[in-house]
């Protein structure tokens, strides 16, 4: 049974941890938010009449977390402190309910961010959001002591100073972390401080984008990194190391809300390699996993088997070959 233990002092705030063995620790800033769809984006200064909406605990760190327990593994988040206000409760009561393992805190001398999304079927959205500096500070002072002992660590680059802690703790015990660049790798700034603690990196190249995504990965392979993941919505994914490289198209989807594919795809990936999957069988859950997500609206998690069964029926090409 969970052991769960909340604390409150005379300041207000709270405290909540569960011991659990994770063997997936996400690092990242977390926040509620809500996804509206659109069929199109309406003009400036104009509307548009939304077909459905959701409420979800967001960034691509808590994504990751949530889906990969929705998948049965368990998962710890290292996160930002939370504001002691509704929205904060919330977060935590989810996170409490979800059995995610961590050191959470509600602090009431913060603010609890929060984002809209506008996502449409053309895949593109749009959001606001209430992400602060001091609130971001706040992950350098996260428990990073479930780290230890866990097979893998997710983080963002978006994160980053802030993860640097926790990345480290990553290092001292030899787990691989996975890093999402997203379409940063081009900063050789960021790049040189983040690549040294990542075995996996995860990048993003848009539907239309002409970069040769085998020189993107072999510049990360050249600076220590043991794969590189890309991503290209419908374009499917692509997984390169010094040994492999191969490409799993995407199915054709009746798209929805693209919102969160990335992260979804990030966890389909992790799910597999900690299951002790390969390669290609860990990036085609991933693919069909971030696929399927597009279909309904906010990232949500599809059922293991469904995903399976739409991972067996991916095209696979080996690059190499």
């Amino acid at each position: 049974m969970l052991d769960k233990m909340f604390h409150e002092n005379p300041r207000g705030h709270a405290k909540n941890h569960q011991r659990q063995t994770a063997e997936v620790v996400c690092v990242g800033i977390v926040s509620p938010a809500e996804v509206y769809t659109v069929d199109r984006m309406p003009e400036w200064n104009t509307g548009a009449p939304w077909s459905g909406r959701a409420d979800y605990i967001s960034e691509d760190a808590a994504i990751v977390a949530t889906s990969l327990k929705q998948w049965g593994l368990n998962v710890g988040l290292v996160a930002n402190k939370l504001g002691d206000d509704p929205s904060g409760r919330n977060v935590l009561d989810d996170l409490l309910t979800r059995g995610i393992t961590g050191h959470f805190e509600l602090d009431d001398t913060i603010r609890t961010p929060y984002e809209i999304v506008i996502a449409d079927t053309s895949g593109g959205r749009t959001f606001v959001w209430d992400r602060r500096i001091e609130v971001l500070k706040t992950l350098s002072q996260a428990d990073t002591s479930i780290i230890e002992g866990s097979r893998h660590v997710y983080a963002d680059w978006y994160d980053w100073p802030h993860n640097s802690m926790a990345l480290e703790e990553a290092q001292r015990h030899g787990i691989p972390v996975l890093i999402n660049m997203e379409d940063r790798y081009t900063d050789s700034k960021l790049a040189d401080d983040l690549l040294p603690y990542a075995s996996t990196v995860q990048v993003s190249l848009p539907e239309h984008d002409v970069t040769d995504p085998e020189l993107v990965a072999t510049n990360m392979l050249r600076k220590g990194v043991s794969s590189v993941l890309i991503t290209g919505a419908s374009k499917g994914s692509k997984y390169i190391s010094g040994s492999k490289y191969f490409s799993v198209k995407a199915p054709a989807v009746n798209l929805v809300d693209a919102n969160g594919a990335g992260a979804v795809f990030s966890a389909g990936y992790l799910y597999g390699v900690t299951k002790g999957w390969d390669s290609e069988e860990s990036v085609r859950f991933g693919v069909a996993a971030a696929s399927i997500q597009c279909e309904v609206i906010g990232p949500t998690a599809a059922d293991q088997e469904v995903i399976i069964e739409t991972a067996s029926c991916l095209l696979t090409e080996d690059m190499f070959g």
